[in-house]
């Protein structure tokens, strides 16, 4: 589903993506050496393996906990903002409504995994959105994001690319951590983790947050509490299970999206909304012969939420009535795959996996003071899929990867995707090359498909086609590298409300052309530094109305210095470009483009003891990330963390 989009002239598009690859192509091909070794992280999204970052050809980034903690953002569209491809919006604080663009593609045409779980939202309004703010910062081991059309791994939903939260493991010693921060505008938060072995080669881990958003903004609250636990028995290296079960309950307010926010909304009244979400997860592995392994992956997802909305005050756009909704969403998913080790240099997976989703609405829309017309509705679905990866790789040659899918859906027709992927290191490792290509589709969302007053049964689903390539270059001892890549995506009959006949329909086709860029530099061995810009041409083929909320140029330089053994400080400058957007007062503006300065210093008082320091917006920067939207000032944010 998308909303507006944005026409760029295609000769300047053009020329601005070459002058941006012709400077990066420079800062690669002149990198120095200076000695600090790159870290290479394992990854578990984009593929049905797990394997190195370095050895797979997606284009993925990946934060580890050590920057999380380095960084201390209080929710994790906050860590998200300065990835190259990735643009995040939450307008006056996190009681808004969150939007993370992945190479401009709408939120909802990204997959959302927690440890593994879908958890978009099918009978979300926006398509199949979810909530980040809802996300215990305090629970997260570390972040996997791919950017491009992943459908061909994971089925619908992963159009634009995936974006998997992978929760703390168990521990093999008994211990803990205590968690506590107090800041300005009445924030707070606290979190405590317990863990410890079982038995000679298992574990388990149980934590407890809560979070007070306080009042960033007029209007804008935000609270929640969490409890997550994990268990792990057996060893890799014959058989191995994992249990997670997690419950979080969360509610907010905000003034209401294209109101005009705290600054133009007629209605002073505000939105308010809370969620319940209780999420169940099982893994087993087991290693069957030297060559052959078997996984399964099982998962229970449900979801309560409930809005109430006193509508938007008409303007130069047609106003909102009050409206509001109890919906849940539950979801069943089982997962079933093989791999097998053909030879040393080519491994083969294949398998299946089923998910049955039934969601119930009870809603309601007030169009006259007193008369009410509910909009309840109900819609289940289950997918059946079929899939197979090859992945090739030699140590000293080419890397290849390719996968094969088709879902079928029980009341829609299927759908095949496939992707390829190609990597070739060159001198040592010290130059990359990589290309892919995929496809991606969507199945439309509940409410696009069953509510009473807009929904269409006939929708087809959602399609996007990617193609990328980039090359990276490193100095000998990798202690300085610089990425380039470029991308192009289509995006088909994306969903869209048409007001002439009431009804949602498909119509919209996007075009998104752009580079992203990257630099590491290892000034010494206590100061690294990270910068990375990215430009898109977004092109909407049938209207001039521009896309909303996606900036052409974006950018970030971040720094992670330790002046001491005991001291850590880390900070991140972003810049992000005008933006187009409407709301029902103005009707359409472009909001000027923002830079927005964070910092964060931590005091490693003792072996057991941090103290930490965080100013969010340091340089008191006056924005808006949505019109009328003021963004939340200065914040400064004093923790402690314990460990036991």
């Amino acid at each position: 589903m998308i909303i507006t989009k944005a026409p760029f002239e295609a000769c300047s598009s053009v020329l601005q993506i070459a002058f941006a690859g012709a400077a990066s192509l420079t800062i690669m091909l002149a990198v120095p050496a200076i000695a600090q070794e790159a870290v290479d992280n394992i990854v578990v999204t984009g593929i049905r393996t797990t394997d190195q970052l370095s050895e797979i050809p997606n284009v993925t980034t990946v934060i580890r906990l050590e920057e999380i903690e380095a960084r201390n953002k209080v929710s994790v569209a906050d860590l998200l903002r300065n990835l190259p491809g990735i643009h995040v919006t939450q307008p006056s604080g996190q009681g808004g409504v969150t939007r993370i663009f992945v190479r401009g593609g709408d939120q909802n045409l990204t997959l959302i995994l927690l440890d593994g779980i879908r958890v978009n939202d099918s009978t979300d309004s926006r398509g199949s959105a979810f909530d980040f703010s809802t996300v215990n910062m305090h629970d997260i081991e570390r972040i996997e994001i791919v950017r491009g059309p992943q459908s061909a791994v994971y089925g619908s939903d992963a159009l634009a690319g995936v974006i998997n939260i992978i929760t703390k493991e168990t521990a093999a010693e008994l211990g803990g951590s205590v968690f506590a921060e107090v800041g300005t505008d009445d924030y707070y938060q606290g979190a405590i983790d317990f863990s410890g072995p079982v038995g000679d080669e298992g574990g388990f881990s149980l934590r407890v947050a809560t979070k007070d958003d306080g009042v960033p903004v007029e209007g804008t609250t935000f609270e929640s509490d969490s409890v997550t636990g994990r268990l792990s028995l057996g060893s890799s290296e014959s058989w191995l299970m994992k249990f997670v079960a997690s419950y979080l309950d969360s509610e907010g307010t905000a003034f209401p999206e294209d109101s005009g926010g705290a600054d133009l909304a007629v209605i002073r009244d505000v939105d308010s909304r809370s969620s319940e979400d209780f999420r169940l997860g099982f893994q087993g592995s087991s290693t069957l012969s030297e060559k052959w392994a078997l996984n399964i992956l099982a998962t229970w997802y449900d979801h309560d939420s409930t809005y109430l909305s006193p509508g938007v005050a008409p303007g130069v756009r047609d106003g909102v009535p009050p409206n509001g909704g109890d919906a849940t969403l539950q979801r069943a998913d089982i997962a079933v795959n093989a791999v097998v080790a053909s030879s040393d240099d080519l491994t083969i997976t294949f398998g299946v996996d089923y998910y049955d989703e039934d969601g119930v609405s009870e809603g309601f829309v007030e169009f006259f003071p007193g008369f009410i017309i509910p909009a309840d509705f109900e819609f289940d679905r289950s997918v059946l899929g079929a899939f197979g990866e090859l992945h090739y790789k030699t140590k000293a040659g080419p890397v290849l990867m390719a996968s094969v899918r088709r879902d079928e859906p029980d009341e829609e027709s299927g759908e095949t995707t496939s992707k390829i992927g190609f990597l070739y290191d060159f001198d040592g490792g010290q130059t990359s090359i990589r290309a892919n290509w995929g496809q991606g589709f969507s199945l439309p969302g509940f409410f696009a498909l069953a509510s009473p007053l807009v929904g269409n049964p006939d929708l087809r689903p959602e399609t996007s086609e990617s193609f990328d390539i980039g090359i990276s270059r490193w100095s000998p001892d990798r202690s300085v590298g610089a990425t380039l890549t470029l991308f192009h995506s289509e995006f088909t009959d994306l969903i869209d409300f048409d007001a002439t006949i009431f009804q949602m329909v498909n119509r919209d086709e996007v075009e998104s052309d752009g580079v992203e860029m990257q630099l590491h530099f290892a000034v010494s061995e206590t100061l690294n530094v990270e910068a990375q810009a990215t430009y898109m041409d977004l092109e909407f083929k049938n209207s001039d109305v521009p896309l909303r909320q996606r900036p052409d140029w974006r950018g970030s330089l971040s720094m992670r210095w330790m002046p001491t053994d005991r001291w850590l400080v880390d900070a991140a400058w972003l810049y992000v470009g005008e933006t187009f957007d409407s709301s029902i007062p103005t009707g359409d503006m472009f909001l000027d483009g923002y830079n927005r300065l964070d910092a964060t210093v931590t005091l490693k008082y003792s072996e057991k003891l941090n103290l930490l320091l965080s100013v969010d917006n340091l340089l008191d920067e006056d924005y808006e990330e949505a019109i009328g939207f003021p963004s939340p000032g200065i914040r400064a944010r004093l923790g402690v963390r314990v460990q036991f």
